[in-house]
C-alpha cells in the first residue's frame, strides 16, 4: 500500500481492499463519543453503525433486577453492532461507550447496501462477526474457569490494543461491571498487577507499564481472541 492510500484507523475497514475503502469515505461520519454514551438501545430501529478508531464499545445484557453484564466489547478490530450483518432492524443489547474516543459512523442504509454490493465489505463483516461470536463463546468458559486476576489482565491488554494506547480511562466500579465481579475483587486485581510492575492505576486512569508481563498474567482467552480476529481480517 503506498502513502497516499486512504486509512480510517479502523482495522477492519482498512482491511477492505483500497478502491472498496477510498469508495466508503463519503459515506462514513467521524463521531466523537463520551465515556458512558449510548450508542444504541434493546428494542430501537437501527439506524448506524459504528466502527471504533480508538474508542471502546461494549454490548451489555440488562437483567430483570436491573443488573448489567458485559456480553461483548469492540474497539478498532470491529463494529457494533455485529447484529447488522445477519439483516436485522432492531438492537438486540444495550450499546455504548466504555472507553471514550473516536468512531466512525456509517447510516444502515449505507451499511445494507455495501452489504449487497460489495462482495469484499460483506465477507470482512460476516468474518467479523464469527470472531465476535467467538470471543463470546471464550468469554462463557473464561468467566467460569478463569481466576478473578487472569480475566482483569486479559480485559486491560484487549482494551490496550484496542484503544492503541498504553494509557486509558477506566474507573473500578466501570470495569466491575464489565468482570461481572464485585468492585472489591477489582481492587484485589489491580493492586496484584500493580504490585508485580504490570500497571499503574489510579484516579481511573490505567497506564500499562509492561505490555508483556500483562499479556502473560492474562488467561489463554487474550490470545486465542485476538488471533481470531486477526484471521477474520484476512478476509
Amino acid at each position: 500500500m503506498n502513502s497516499t492510500a486512504y486509512l480510517t484507523g479502523n482495522r477492519l475497514l482498512d482491511a477492505l481492499p483500497q478502491e472498496d475503502l477510498a469508495d466508503l469515505r463519503a459515506e462514513l461520519q467521524t463521531v466523537e463519543l463520551a465515556a458512558h454514551q449510548f450508542t444504541q438501545s434493546v428494542g430501537s430501529v437501527m439506524s448506524h453503525v459504528d466502527f471504533p478508531v480508538d474508542a471502546v464499545l461494549s454490548v451489555v445484557a440488562t437483567l430483570e433486577n436491573g443488573d448489567t453484564v458485559e456480553v461483548g466489547t469492540t474497539g478498532s478490530e470491529g463494529f457494533v453492532e455485529t447484529d447488522a450483518a445477519l439483516n436485522s432492524s432492531f438492537s438486540r443489547r444495550t450499546a455504548f461507550c466504555q472507553v471514550r474516543g473516536t468512531v466512525l459512523r456509517m447510516s444502515i442504509e449505507c451499511f445494507d447496501h455495501r452489504m449487497g454490493t460489495s462482495v469484499a465489505f460483506a465477507r470482512l463483516m460476516r468474518r467479523n462477526v464469527q470472531a465476535s461470536l467467538f470471543t463470546a463463546q471464550q468469554f462463557t468458559a473464561c468467566n467460569t474457569k478463569h481466576a478473578v486476576l487472569q480475566r482483569c489482565a486479559r480485559w486491560l491488554s484487549m482494551t490496550a490494543d484496542r484503544v492503541g494506547s498504553t494509557n486509558f480511562t477506566l474507573t473500578h466500579d466501570f470495569l466491575s461491571i464489565m468482570l461481572g465481579i464485585r468492585r472489591a475483587g477489582v481492587s484485589e486485581a489491580a493492586d496484584a498487577l500493580q504490585k508485580i510492575g504490570a500497571i499503574t492505576y489510579r484516579r481511573g486512569r490505567v497506564t500499562v507499564l509492561d505490555a508483556d508481563l500483562l499479556n502473560a498474567t492474562a488467561c489463554e482467552c487474550y490470545a486465542a481472541c485476538k488471533h481470531a480476529f486477526a484471521i477474520a481480517l484476512l478476509g
